[in-house]
């Protein structure tokens, strides 16, 4: 109940300076992307990999699918809506003072967390987390006038792989473990199944992602429709490899979902590039 009473306040709190109508959509959409890449980066290695610490939501019982919902929870939703009211406020603010406040924030609120059970730490402490914080909104602040104002911008081949993996891990966080467990990737790399399948899932998108970064921005724009193609079609072929090795097993799911499961996510990434290109075009 903490994480969706968090999830809450930082949502109300972002929607109400929002109103105020100081940040684009791209502003936006950027803020919300690269908060995404960044934790996902950071929790992949430091929660599923080396097992420092974990997050019991108390929304389920198995404790494995509770730590993921924690995830879900804090890297998709919390962070990157409390990146988004970070950008709102350091955009224009000496940036030493917003970030120390907002790292003095999010320490508090890890703090409670531990005291009242939501959080874990096994091979971890406060301090990393607070180190974390600090380092993390301190870069947070150089890039908010950039992320607010695109002038100068975020380097496009950031903005677009951060946003190629928000697109690409949605799909297989809302379709897979732990949420519908539509299907499940298994190739047996880890003994935590959910591990093993948000690793693989999330793995095999980002080679998509950085096959979009490379390639996309160097296309001819009537070229482009047949590059985001074949990188869906790269995606298509690993899954149907795992399945026919085993290391994909179905559940409410077949072969003509998990091709969409790959269409759509390129199909909005070549949507996103268009919207950010027009953009440029028209300053």
């Amino acid at each position: 109940m903490l994480y969706i009473i968090t999830l809450a306040i930082f949502f109300i709190w972002m929607v109400m300076l929002l109103r105020k109508k100081q940040l684009s959509w791209h502003s936006i959409v950027t803020s919300y992307a690269i908060a995404v890449f960044s934790a996902d980066m950071l929790e992949v290695t430091f929660n599923l990999l080396l097992n420092l610490y974990k997050f019991p939501t108390h929304l389920a019982i198995d404790p494995v699918k509770d730590n993921e919902f924690g995830i879900i929870f804090g890297d998709t939703l919390i962070l990157p809506f409390t990146f988004i009211v970070f950008v709102y406020y350091a955009r224009q603010s000496p940036p030493w003072r917003t970030s120390l406040l907002f790292a003095l924030l999010s320490i508090i609120q890890e703090w409670i967390y531990l005291r009242l059970g939501y959080m874990k730490y096994l091979h971890w402490n406060l301090a990393y987390s607070a180190a974390f914080y600090v380092a993390g909104f301190r870069l947070g602040a150089y890039l908010a006038p950039r992320i607010a104002t695109y002038n100068p911008p975020v380097p496009y081949r950031i903005r677009l792989i951060c946003f190629s993996h928000t697109i690409i891990m949605w799909a297989g966080a809302l379709f897979a473990s732990p949420l519908l467990e539509m299907f499940q990737f298994r190739p047996g790399v880890f003994n935590d199944h959910m591990a093993d399948c948000r690793f693989t899932d999330l793995l095999s998108g980002d080679v998509l992602s950085v096959l979009c970064t490379i390639f996309i921005p160097r296309t001819p724009n009537r070229f482009k429709p047949l590059a985001f193609t074949v990188i869906a079609c790269i995606g298509i072929s690993f899954a149907l490899y795992a399945y026919f090795k085993g290391w994909l097993i179905y559940h409410n799911w077949n072969h003509f979902f998990m091709v969409l499961r790959y269409i759509v996510p390129l199909a909005l990434i070549m949507l996103y590039d268009r919207w950010e290109l027009s953009m440029e075009r028209a300053k």
